[in-house]
């Protein structure tokens, strides 16, 4: 019988909080895309504007749904582990029934690039801002990684989770990262950049350079 802080269930509550987190900024998504399209849609418009409104997010609303029944998977795969030695046995051109398929990985990274690709290149740091959804997926970033950590011990010490879950979820990171500057792009908010501290040298002169240090740097997701 495992501990209740048993590295097993630290990793299964993080994953757990993980994709509640991304059912937040689903559910946020949905209330900004019904709010934008109760606020421009008139009568004579509705044809022409519906399509469009739907889509403003592009694919990322879809692919949302399927991260958190990924998460499930995860989860699942973590609640019932399948020690490496059995999982390794299996006929060759085959795909393993109690594993985790690799082809999700590849997804990710089909979709990291496509957002990517109508993204202006990153040439600083940025603070994770914005409109609430893509706040909450800088979240849901950070959670993932440690979800991702809390996995490892599974994976390298134990041996009883599959090292394509882990994988899934090191990737799921960056994935959450690029979709926040998507969402920011698809609402057309801007990106602030972080700023050094030292960039305008320390000062003891009060209050005003204080205020001028805070300032910031902003970046035009769309011209």
């Amino acid at each position: 019988r495992r501990k209740k802080d048993d590295v097993l269930f630290e990793a299964l509550g993080t994953v757990d909080e993980l994709c509640s987190i991304v059912g937040v900024v689903y559910a946020e998504l949905i209330a900004s895309q019904e709010q934008r399209q109760s606020n421009i849609l008139t009568e004579d418009s509705i044809k022409d504007d519906a399509n469009s409104i739907r889509s403003i997010y592009g694919d990322l609303l879809e692919q949302l749904l399927d991260v958190m029944s990924r998460l499930f998977d995860v989860g699942s795969h973590i609640a019932r582990p399948v020690p490496q030695n059995q999982q390794n046995n299996v006929p060759s051109g085959r795909e393993k029934t109690n594993g985790f398929h690799s082809h999700h990985t590849e997804l990710l990274e089909e979709w990291i690039d496509t957002m990517t690709d109508e993204l202006p290149e990153l040439t600083s740091f940025i603070l994770p801002t914005g409109s609430p959804s893509s706040a909450q997926l800088h979240v849901a970033r950070t959670v993932c990684r440690r979800a991702e950590r809390r996995m490892v011990p599974l994976v390298q010490d134990e041996e009883t989770v599959d090292p394509a879950a882990l994988a899934y979820v090191n990737r799921l990171s960056d994935y959450f990262f690029t979709a926040a500057r998507f969402v920011n792009f698809c609402e057309d908010r801007d990106e602030v950049q972080y700023r050094s501290g030292g960039e305008r040298g320390l000062s003891n002169r009060g209050r005003t350079d204080s205020i001028f240090l805070r300032e910031r740097v902003v970046v035009k997701l769309k011209k």
